[in-house]
């Protein structure tokens, strides 16, 4: 979720904020020479004329969208959660760039009441999961199926869960934490960076030297073993949450897999479709 929203002459170091929920503990006279510092910094130590797009800071996310293109100052100053999307990020920042083009001034920035109010509801934007609509026979059938592929042996989940591409994790279907070897919520940020958020996505990799461990450990066989990832966004492309799984397969069975997976995307889909509010942007 956004925390901070500005603007910024990324050579004269000059911004004003332009929305703040209060949780940024930095003073504006510290705050523009800080990312003016760490857009120098960016550009010193990578050669690259862009400057700073995207850091992190402890559990804060800093990107900087360039409205009129990279070879203009002129910056979207964002501080979101670590995993709010990039592209996310800048199709609000357009948004916003459209309603106040002919405001942003840093002089007096002084926009309508009515542009400010619209603004807000991009910058404050969120969904939330209907998670009472998932219904108990829907988890007990999906559990079922779970245990019948395991028991054949062709796939185990470290993590089964909806994603919500500003909240994070917002429901658990399946967790097995013997099996987790990476950061399940920060690696679904990390893809959706990497690809479209309108297309599946089906990441796969050989097994680390740690997780064959950790399988040995609890008895399974790791031949021709695979650590599998697949993301497909919910009801439609207004939604903000993700199926997310993270597995580990044998080779031949991604069939089945697959075949599970959607059949979890069509149910919770059907459930959650016509209760998501369309973004104002």
């Amino acid at each position: 979720m956004i925390k901070l929203l500005a603007f910024m002459d990324i050579e004269s170091g000059i911004g004003r904020t332009i929305f703040s929920d209060g949780s940024i503990g930095i003073s504006e006279e510290l705050l523009w020479p800080m990312i003016s510092a760490l857009n120098n910094f960016v550009i010193e130590c990578t050669a690259d004329d862009r400057g700073l797009v995207n850091a992190s800071l402890e559990d804060i996310k800093i990107y900087l969208y360039p409205p009129l293109g990279e070879t203009n100052p002129l910056r979207f100053v964002f501080f979101t959660d670590l995993y709010e999307n990039n592209q996310y990020i800048e199709q609000r920042g357009q948004a916003v760039f459209e309603l106040m083009s002919q405001y942003l001034t840093f002089e007096v920035f002084s926009p309508p009441s009515d542009i400010m109010e619209k603004v807000l509801q991009i910058a404050k934007y969120t969904q939330v999961l209907p998670i009472e609509k998932i219904e108990d026979s829907f988890l007990e059938e999906l559990k079922h199926k779970l245990e019948i592929l395991e028991k054949e042996g062709k796939v185990y989940f470290a993590d089964l869960f909806i994603g919500d591409i500003d909240q994070g994790k917002v429901f658990t279907f399946a967790k097995n934490e013997e099996l987790q070897e990476k950061d399940s919520v920060m690696l679904f940020s990390e893809l959706l960076t990497s690809f479209s958020m309108d297309e599946e996505i089906i990441a796969k990799s050989s097994l680390s030297t740690d997780e064959m461990k950790k399988f040995e450990k609890i008895d399974i066989n790791t031949s021709e073993m695979h650590e599998g990832w697949f993301l497909k966004q919910l009801a439609n492309t207004e939604s903000d949450f993700w199926l997310v799984a993270y597995f580990f397969y044998k080779k031949g069975s991604e069939g089945h897999i697959k075949e599970f997976l959607n059949w979890v995307w069509e149910e919770i889909s059907k459930e959650i479709s016509i209760r998501i509010t369309e973004k104002p942007f």
